[in-house]
């Protein structure tokens, strides 16, 4: 887990349950005929005064008709203190995260193999990540069974000292995806993540007895989670996506995401997607606002363990047009998306995402 502060985990969570809610499961026949270069920038701004940009470069491309390569590069621009650093730094500092990942994938008959690492860097903290998956195609690919593993080594410095932590993150995955009807597809699967090592958060105090104090909580943490998807394609070009999430922990947290999206092809060339996201959750089993009394084993005030509920709203656009745009290629896709999110606690954020999917086949500018 990741120690940053407020504002910077919510844009990052934000994000990926934005992406989450636009998740289509595609036949993988064409697995190989990826290629392209896909380049997407995201503006966010919270009710806190915290700008994030972030400009991505995702490529994707077949070697063989049987082996694909993709990799990705992000910079997260951060042009405010988040609420925790301006502990710290009260009038602010500006900070850099720096990711970038590659990954190989094969097919050997009916499987699907895939091998890959990420390196991600900031201020005070660093994470590599390594991780595979397979996955196999049943009765006549009309069922796909997939599972995976991840390890993570996560290296948090304990802001303002110098001190390097170490925490450790185990992740493997189970997923089930079933063609139900000739216009109906479901998935369902299962997630467990077992974390031990250092996990307090080294920016975010609590008040025990009136003293702001840093929290202490257990060094290991088991995680499960059990997720559910639906596609529905309807007649006139539109398909109804619905997704449930229920995840559990040994720290008392319980949570639940229900999300809906209708997506309607105008025409063959621009597609509008709307999609709503409801989630809810309770709070760690030692979670307080503020402590008094004695001082408890374990202590935190993070508003990641903290009951909370909150809706996310997504808007987006992809538009393809047929001929040139300016210098890019036919077929390049042009993205638009606005998500907004609203938490009971009082926080809002605002992103603006825009995005170049460019189909370019690298091996033959190569040639």
């Amino acid at each position: 887990m990741s120690r940053r502060g407020p504002a910077e985990a919510g844009y990052y969570v934000l994000r990926a349950l934005a992406g989450a809610i636009g998740l289509c499961l595609i036949p993988t026949d064409n697995w190989a005929q990826t290629n392209d270069v896909n380049v997407q920038f995201h503006a966010f701004q919270d009710t806190r005064g915290v700008t994030v940009l972030t400009p991505n470069v995702d490529v994707s491309q077949d070697v063989t008709d049987r082996i694909s390569v993709k990799g990705s590069y992000a910079l997260d621009a951060i042009s405010a203190a988040s609420d925790s650093c301006a502990r710290c730094h009260r009038h602010g500092v500006d900070s850099k995260r720096k990711v970038g990942g590659v990954s190989v994938t094969s097919k050997v008959g009916s499987l699907k193999i895939s091998a890959g690492g990420a390196y991600s860097l900031e201020d005070f903290y660093r994470s590599t990540t390594v991780l595979t998956s397979v996955s196999r195609d049943l009765a006549n690919g009309n069922t796909t069974v997939a599972g995976g593993y991840s390890f993570s080594l996560n290296r948090p410095t304990v802001h303002p000292t110098p001190q390097v932590r170490s925490q450790y993150a185990n992740g493997g995955f189970a997923s089930l995806t079933q063609t139900l009807t000739k216009t109906t597809i479901g998935q369902v699967g299962y997630e467990l993540g077992i974390v031990t090592g250092y996990q307090d958060n080294p920016y975010l105090r609590t008040s025990v007895n009136g003293v702001m104090t840093l929290g202490q909580v257990p060094d290991r943490r088991t995680r499960h989670t059990l997720t559910g998807r639906l596609r529905q394609a309807l007649p006139t070009d539109t398909y109804v996506e619905a997704d449930y999430r229920r995840y559990f922990d040994d720290w008392g947290v319980r949570s639940t995401a229900v999300s809906a999206g209708l997506s309607h092809h105008f025409t063959s060339r621009i597609l509008g997607n709307f999609a709503y996201r409801w989630y809810s959750q309770t709070g760690a089993s030692f979670y307080q606002p503020s402590y008094t009394g004695s001082i408890p084993q374990f202590f935190t005030a993070d508003f990641r363990l903290a009951p909370f509920t909150s809706g996310l709203y997504t808007g987006k656009i992809v538009i393809t047009p047929r001929r040139r745009l300016l210098w890019l290629p036919a077929d390049t896709g042009v993205t638009l998306q606005y998500d907004r999110y609203r938490a009971d606690k009082g926080f809002d954020a605002a992103i603006f995402s825009a995005g170049l999917r460019v189909p370019i086949r690298l091996r033959d500018i190569i040639r």
